[in-house]
């Protein structure tokens, strides 16, 4: 009878409050373990799994892969599915075939196992994106939802590593990572806690044709803002894949630029709760226009200053103003839908530009390593995710008459 009653609990918890937002932050962000853990995770399939650089890069596309398909599934269903059932369903689905490549490791089988359970992370995580989008202030459910997006990664590139190398192998990693996603199932009923609002879908009633998922998603401040989200997924993957190597051209070496990108997650992290601080005082778009151009400014820190402090500088500076752009983003598609619907949505066409930012920028950067020209598309992508975030703007304001 135990289980039953923490389930009640959780579902019972105030969506608007910390502990449910906070429980639910923490499910979506283990459920992005694929994403969050890639560099070390990749490095575990080629050096521990022994499948080689290229072959481990297949197998961690699949698993981004397999969350960008939960994705946008979930994002057409937000407004018929229960958001609390799809984060334990996708959870348990992370957590069983996790456990299967404990004993499947033979390349056909692992590479299906990461597959699909990366889809039910994904399911997970669009549940979770989803449902913090139901809140009365977004801005901080994102804010909280970002933070341990960011710490999360910054740990696990600080102790994962050493685990590794001190002769555990690449076991002890996932079963780590399985005690996370046991934690996470055991705490994926909270997301049942954010329900649609009255207003938006009678209980005993279909959404009305012009509210249904897919018609949301056209809308034109919607479309734009996924477009937005996609092309600074872009911006940032270019740079985020690339900062070793960015680093090397700072003439640091890789423990010394493993240790900088693990600091700047962890104080990322904790700039994002900044954002529960600032709220909505200077609405939604202001703070994300001036990070995105803090972004910019670091960028240009990377390129001009070519040493250690310049590469600590810009590093900072990059993940800080990523980590506080990030949840204004999500707040702002939360304005324009509060089932959660563009929410999930831009979490998918954000997914797949973090995807395609690394092969952007490796067409400039060729066999000879032209960092400064990846580091400069970086840039005009990050320009260019302004246009339609700024258009959005426009839209709203002569709406109102303004």
């Amino acid at each position: 009878m135990a289980a039953p009653q923490r389930t009640v609990g959780l579902v019972g918890l105030d969506p608007d409050g910390w502990a449910a937002q906070t429980l639910a932050g923490f499910v979506g962000s283990v459920a992005l373990s694929p994403l969050m853990l890639l560099p070390v995770l990749v490095y575990a399939y080629d050096v521990k799994l022994g499948f080689g650089p290229d072959t481990a890069g297949r197998i961690s596309s699949a698993a981004l892969l397999g969350l960008a398909m939960a994705t946008v599934l979930v994002s057409l269903r937000t407004k018929h599915w229960s958001m609390g059932r799809v984060s334990v369903v996708g959870m348990a689905l992370m957590l069983f075939f996790s456990a299967m490549s404990l004993v499947l490791q033979d390349l056909t089988s692992f590479f299906l196992l990461t597959f699909l359970a990366g889809f039910g992370g994904g399911l997970a995580q669009a549940a979770v994106s989803a449902a913090l989008a139901r809140t009365q202030r977004s801005e901080r459910a994102f804010a909280i939802f970002t933070c341990f997006q960011f710490v999360y990664p910054g740990l696990g590139a600080w102790f994962l590593p050493s685990l590794l190398e001190g002769g555990w192998g690449f076991d002890v990693l996932l079963l780590c990572q399985m005690a996370l996603i046991v934690a996470a199932l055991g705490l994926a009923p909270v997301v049942g806690a954010f329900r649609l609002r009255a207003e938006l879908l009678a209980a005993d009633q279909e959404p009305h044709p012009d509210q249904m998922e897919w018609a949301l998603l056209l809308h034109l401040p919607a479309a734009l803002s996924t477009i937005g989200f996609m092309i600074y997924g872009a911006s940032n993957g270019a740079i985020w894949a690339y900062s070793e190597g960015i680093g090397r051209l700072s003439g640091l070496d890789v423990t010394q630029i493993s240790n900088i990108i693990a600091l700047a997650n962890v104080i990322a992290g904790v700039a994002a709760l900044g954002v529960i601080w600032l709220g909505n005082r200077l609405g939604h778009f202001i703070p994300l226009i001036v990070g995105i151009l803090a972004q910019l400014l670091s960028i240009w820190i990377l390129v001009t200053f070519q040493s250690g402090a310049g590469f600590l500088l810009g590093t900072m500076i990059f993940t800080i103003a990523w980590a506080v752009v990030f949840p204004y983003f999500l707040s702002i598609q939360s304005d324009l839908d509060h089932s959660g619907t563009v929410v999930a949505f831009g979490q998918f066409t954000n997914l797949i530009g973090t995807a395609a930012g690394p092969s952007i920028a490796a067409y400039v950067l060729g066999g000879d390593g032209d960092y400064v020209s990846a580091m400069n598309i970086s840039m005009w992508m990050t320009v260019l995710a302004l246009v339609p975030m700024i258009a959005i703007l426009i839209i709203r304001r002569r709406r109102l008459g303004h």
